[in-house]
């Protein structure tokens, strides 16, 4: 797919050049025809093509790239406009950090000479800020005209023969005065909606929001997919809802088959590009960057990944994309995050609002610091100052667009992945139910030429529609395998209400919801195993259940709720060795599905009751001839409980082993373990292995399907997580 989008892109190149018209911008990356000459550590042009467009990730940034070890040569035919400036990145790959400089050059070639233009010496050994990507920008208004060429060069003090010793990224020649279509995605991580003005609050934190308001749509009821931030992320990036993406727990990444809405448009011939602040959207492992051609994810203090990084970082790194991409097709992303936990506003910020932190109370994380009442106003407090910083940081943004002419065309999103709970519900944080004050966020749209700029719907709508919002925006088809539409069409009159699904499996919390714009059903699964119904025209902070007196509503909403849910990627293994009697049952707060059974003789038995809801298996294993039974779990997340007897007596923590460490059980009912269980993420858990020495009695462990990629939780990534309070320190 890659490869034919930037085949059209560099062939609608040629063809503008062929008719004549003016030298616009052109992206080098694709090369494409343009590409006149190419050596890297001694390899040819076609294997430089061959590695073309690479995703090169350092220090958290990635980058497309073209291989430049030295002695490296990159000659490009191109047509250089007025006003032109080449932009592009220069790095040394990470695994060459320790070994002599590589000198990068720019020349500009007509008619066999060769003017340099521009030159650096990266020399990661004696400079820190060389172990990273060094961006630059060079001025070719005075080479301005037809029929030139650009040459990348790179020398070395040593030659490796390793053609990714070093790379260009991202090479593109920008014109600031032209213009071109314009996407952004602005997403402020755990915002609430009922703490902007836009949607009422009498608090001033977000002036500068309320003012786009009078620009944009706001969208009084939009709902997202999940309560905390990947499985909502990756709905609003696809319009898949999670069930089908799969990146739902901690540890899943996006599935591989699901198509972003970076990769449409740069199908479509985009740039493509993203500044996040949050850790675990741009980990390697979750696989969130297809598509991009910059997927920048942004440090904090000591350059180590953290929550602590401010809008002002993330405002300027979006800028500096878009200011080096002028004059072509752009998509950003943009990711901040300053209400997340911990609260902890800049000055003057953090003071903004009383009551004020005090010494032993400062109001930035309840799991810490809440002790008295009126901690909770303080940490209110503190959570609002975060949304009144990033708010002017948004504002900012907003201000530059209009200074360099891009706001007036542009396409901008703002939305939240989440909300947050302050004892609403009895929870703090988020991740933990489906509750309004988690999915019900801001989403204000500001269409080109300002369009139905300054309405309000009330209709509800959802995190999903905003990809088929974009495409239609731009006059791109929308794919069918959508499920969302269009906002525009919301706007037009022309959508029936629909339900909006929403989940969270997540540490232990495992529930589903429907949502409607007059009610909402919720199944919980974990902790609590129950069933609410809420009628949200009186009772729109959802206290009182209604269930018992609209059974009928309810089993509608349950119908479309369970419809959605999906299982567990893994399977359940449970195997009985040694010698002995077992009746054990395994009891699920969701479904058991998928059963199979292997060894089991004519007077031994398996069987599904309670609708799926527990299994019982009655076995009779011998030394060396043991005894197997699997199965997997709907929904994603739910609990499953063993207990049961062992010939005739209760079974002890000596009859089952868990995992590749035959780990015992401290009591029983036993719940299994699961992928995104506190406990089991540490120590060092195997859980996808039986456990060593076929120890007698039930063994317990967990298979993943062919191809399906879990996050490792390497130092680096255990790092990520515990910046973000997802782990803990040890």
């Amino acid at each position: 797919m890659l490869e034919r989008s930037w085949g059209l892109v560099a062939a609608a190149g040629l063809v503008l050049a062929a008719c004549g018209s003016a030298p616009g911008p052109v992206e080098l990356l694709p090369p494409g025809n343009r590409l006149l000459e190419a050596v890297a550590a001694g390899e040819g042009r076609e294997a430089i093509l061959a590695a073309a467009g690479e995703g090169v990730r350092i220090n958290d940034v990635l980058r497309r790239a073209l291989p430049a070890g030295p002695p490296g040569r990159l000659r490009f035919a191109v047509d250089i406009p007025k006003r032109a400036r080449l932009t592009f990145a220069v790095a040394i790959d990470p695994r060459h950090h320790d070994r002599p400089g590589v000198e990068f050059t720019v020349k500009v070639r007509k008619r066999d000479r060769e003017d340099l233009i521009w030159t650096q010496l990266l020399d990661p050994i004696a400079h820190e800020n060389h172990r990273r990507w060094v961006e630059a920008t060079v001025d070719l208004s005075s080479h301005a005209g037809r029929g030139q060429e650009l040459v990348l060069e790179t020398h070395g003090f040593e030659e490796t023969g390793e053609p990714a010793r070093a790379w260009w990224a991202t090479p593109a020649i920008s014109v600031p005065d032209r213009r071109a279509p314009l996407v952004i995605l602005y997403l402020v991580d755990t915002l609430r909606a009922d703490h902007t003005g836009a949607y009422g609050y009498e608090r001033p934190t977000t002036p500068e929001l309320d003012a786009f308001a009078k620009d944009a749509v706001v969208f009084e009821h939009a709902i997202v997919h999940a309560s905390w931030t990947k499985p909502s992320v990756a709905s609003i990036l696809t319009s898949v809802l999670p069930g089908h993406h799969r990146a739902v727990q901690l540890r899943d990444a996006l599935d591989p088959g699901t198509t972003t809405i970076a990769e449409r448009l740069d199908e479509g011939g985009w740039s493509t590009g993203a500044a996040i602040a949050n850790s675990v959207i741009y980990a390697p492992e979750s696989a969130f960057d297809p598509g991009f051609d910059l997927f920048a994810g942004l440090h904090g203090e000591g350059d180590r990944p953290s929550k602590l990084v401010g809008a002002d970082v993330v405002v300027d790194a979006a800028l500096s994309w878009l200011e080096a991409r002028r004059g072509l097709p752009n998509f950003l992303y943009v990711h901040t995050m300053d209400p997340h936990v911990p609260y902890a506003p800049p000055s003057p910020f953090d003071r903004m609002f009383e009551p004020h932190p005090t010494e032993g109370h400062p109001g930035q994380d309840p799991r810490t610091d809440y002790r008295e009442p009126l901690d909770r106003e303080r940490l209110l407090a503190q959570y609002d100052g975060d949304i009144a910083y990033g708010d002017r940081e948004f504002g900012r943004l907003l201000r530059s667009l209009k200074t360099a002419g891009l706001y007036e065309d542009a396409l901008i999103v703002f939305v939240a992945d989440h909300g947050e709970e302050f004892l609403d519900h009895g929870q703090w944080l988020h991740g933990r139910s489906v509750f309004d004050e988690l999915i019900r966020v801001p989403l204000l749209v500001k269409f080109p030429a300002r369009r139905w700029a300054g309405q309000r719907v009330a209709q509800q709508v959802q995190a999903v529609d905003i990809v088929p919002t974009m495409l239609e925006s731009q006059g791109l088809p929308l794919p069918p395998d959508l499920a969302g539409v269009p906002l525009q069409r919301t706007l037009a009159g022309g959508v029936a209400e629909r339900p909006a699904l929403a989940e969270i499996s997540h540490r232990g919390f495992v529930a589903h919801g429907v949502r409607t714009d007059t009610d909402k059903y919720v199944r919980r699964f974990a902790p609590e195993d129950d069933e609410l119904l809420f009628d949200l025209t009186r009772d729109p902070l959802e206290r009182d259940n209604v269930i018992q007196r609209h059974p009928e509503r309810a089993r509608l909403l349950k119908a479309q709720a369970e419809a959605a849910m999906a299982p567990n990627p893994f399977r359940y293994i449970v195997r009985l060795s040694g010698a002995g009697r077992f009746d054990v049952r395994f009891t699920a707060q969701g479904w058991l599905e998928d059963i199979e059974a292997t060894g089991l003789g004519p007077e031994e038995r398996w069987n599904l009751g309670g609708n799926g809801r527990f299994l019982d298996l009655a076995a009779r294993p011998r030394p060396g001839q043991s005894r197997e039974v699997s199965f997997t779990v709907r929904p994603m997340g739910a609990p499953v409980f063993l207990d049961g007897r062992r010939d005739g007596r209760p079974l002890r923590p000596t009859d089952v082993a868990v995992s590749e460490e035959a780990r015992r059980p401290s009591s029983f009912p036993y719940r299994l373990p699961d992928i995104d269980s506190e406990t089991e993420r540490g120590g060092g858990a195997n859980l996808f292995a039986a456990p060593r020495g076929d120890p007698s009695g039930a063994q317990v462990w967990l298979a993943l399907p062919p191809g399906h990629r879990l996050m490792e939780f390497d130092e680096a990534t255990r790092e990520r997580l515990r910046a973000l309070g997802y782990i803990g320190p040890g």
